[in-house]
């Protein structure tokens, strides 16, 4: 028979076991509004720091280890009504937020009934006080999926005086075979990466990288600088690696003295260096960022060229929020969409924007002269803000999605250094669209000083865990975006 202690123990063991058993694993849920329509951009939230935001299809994935039964969880989103209860109810299920319903005369009850121009100008004059750059350390959790849409591919030898027709037959069929790759391919590739971006001022940081997953087909990669890889393998496959080369194209000399014999340098790899991935996350974190010098999102504070409407009010938990519609009212404007505006500190705690019909972002047009066009024809994205212990607000998701189309047509002329008559005459060309979206949920903000920074050692090359179908187990230790569908079901078949 146990004793009276030993069964006050036992007792004691087995509540602890059945309060925190249901807390030590991950919830997966959906929001849903009263129309059992999604809910996208919904923050689910336990505590002051600690939450997830549900995707586009309002979906969403949260660890719950470490909190007690009692702790509260809250659901909520911009125009909804705030959603709580404790962590011993929260389970796998759908959510449901009902719609925040509020009479605008019930509203302006209040001091501070303003006209656009004024909201516009307590936002801009309020911006050095709300939002923060310089030494700030951002723990993020990015998600980038791209594809190319191929359009036109043709790559063919016009000439060689060296080569008979069945090597000549050989060659072009390697390149018939890049092309139907380029142009049949609907493969896409996902990367998810956890990382903390060290920011020092507008111009340095640093990028630590914690945690860096691909779910890609390999054999049916199709970015840009794969493609140079693969047409440099049949480039080598082919021609005389025991020679020197001038290679030539159109007027220019690209080198005069280059080498094929046991190159070993690949053109993709250049995309896993850190640097690259930190001068991205720079750039997404640098546009939505309204105190930078030239922001991308101008349309915050750079009031004279956009024209813009108070549609409404709504409400975010108790804070009234303005609703404000923008649109370029001059060339040099790019942007249409909504922006949510606190009615108590005048920050944009939410941004949804996309080009204006007829407008373009980055180009490059030397079509006729080089062969070469470049156009980012499409770009929409979306921004949350949240106010941070420190009284900044910093980006807590950004989304951003862009078409980018690219024309490439030119001559590439390999002529050996010892015989000139011996040359051999490609012509590239390839047309299509890069389709890309990129996705960062904040985990953590924190503050850095210029010690630290400088003490900071970044790597020089990614290392991607390389998997061929989604598994959630990978990121059971944070707390991430969940994955979209189609995501879900990519598989890569052996």
């Amino acid at each position: 028979m146990l004793s009276k202690l030993k069964f006050q123990t036992l007792f004691t063991a087995c509540f602890l076991l059945l309060t925190f058993s249901n807390f030590g694993q991950t919830v997966t849920g959906k929001i849903l509004d009263t129309k059992n329509e999604p809910i996208p951009f919904a923050t689910i939230q336990i505590g002051e720091d600690y939450g997830v935001i549900s995707n586009d299809e309002g979906n969403f994935n949260m660890r719950v280890s470490g909190f007690q039964s009692t702790d509260s969880v809250y659901i909520s989103c911009m125009g909804y009504e705030k959603l709580g209860f404790q962590v011993q109810e929260f389970e796998s299920k759908e959510y449901v937020l009902n719609d925040h319903v509020n009479e605008l005369s019930e509203v302006y009850v209040t001091d501070r009934k303003l006209e656009i121009d004024s909201i516009l100008y307590y936002v801009k004059t309020h911006a050095s006080k709300n939002y923060r750059l310089d030494q700030t350390a951002l723990k993020m959790f990015g998600r980038r999926t791209e594809y190319v849409d191929g359009k036109a591919a043709d790559f063919e030898i016009e000439k060689s005086s060296n080569f008979k027709k069945n090597q000549l037959d050989a060659f072009n069929k390697d390149f018939d075979e890049l092309e139907q790759s380029l142009l049949n391919n609907e493969s896409k590739q996902y990367t998810d990466m956890v990382s903390t971006l060290y920011i020092k001022d507008s111009e340095n940081a640093k990028l630590k990288v914690e945690k860096a997953v691909k779910l890609l087909d390999e054999t049916n990669e199709q970015s840009l600088e794969k493609m140079t890889d693969k047409g440099n393998d049949i480039v080598l496959k082919h021609l005389d690696k025991s020679k020197v080369y001038t290679v030539k194209s159109g007027w220019f000399t690209v080198s005069d003295s280059v080498s094929l014999d046991n190159r070993s340098d690949k053109v993709s790899d250049s995309i896993n260096a850190v640097r690259f991935v930190r001068e991205a996350a720079f750039n997404m974190v640098k546009e939505v960022n309204p105190i930078t010098e030239e922001p991308e999102l101008d349309f915050i504070t750079d009031t004279r060229k956009y024209d813009y409407e108070l549609k409404g009010l709504t409400f975010l938990d108790t804070e009234m929020v303005y609703i404000i519609d923008f649109k370029p009212r001059r060339g040099s404007a790019n942007y249409q969409g909504t922006m949510y505006v606190s009615n108590q500190t005048f920050a944009v705690l939410r941004a949804d924007y996309a080009f204006y019909p007829g407008r373009v972002g980055e180009k490059i047009n030397l079509r006729l002269i080089l062969g070469i066009k470049f156009i980012e024809n499409n770009k929409a994205g979306s921004v949350a803000y949240k106010k941070n212990s420190d009284g900044y607000y910093y980006p807590y998701y950004i989304k951003s999605e862009s078409d980018r189309y690219f024309y490439i047509n030119r001559p590439i002329k390999f002529i050996e250094n010892d015989n000139s008559r011996n040359k051999t005459a490609f012509n590239f060309k390839v047309e299509g669209t890069f389709k890309e979206r990129t996705e960062i949920l904040m985990l953590d903000v924190n503050s850095v000083n210029s010690a630290a920074f400088e003490a900071i050692q970044e790597g020089k090359t990614m290392d991607f865990e390389k998997i061929k179908k989604y598994d959630a187990s990978i990121w059971q230790d944070y707390n991430v975006l969940e994955p979209l569908q189609e995501m879900k079901d990519f598989k890569v078949e052996d």
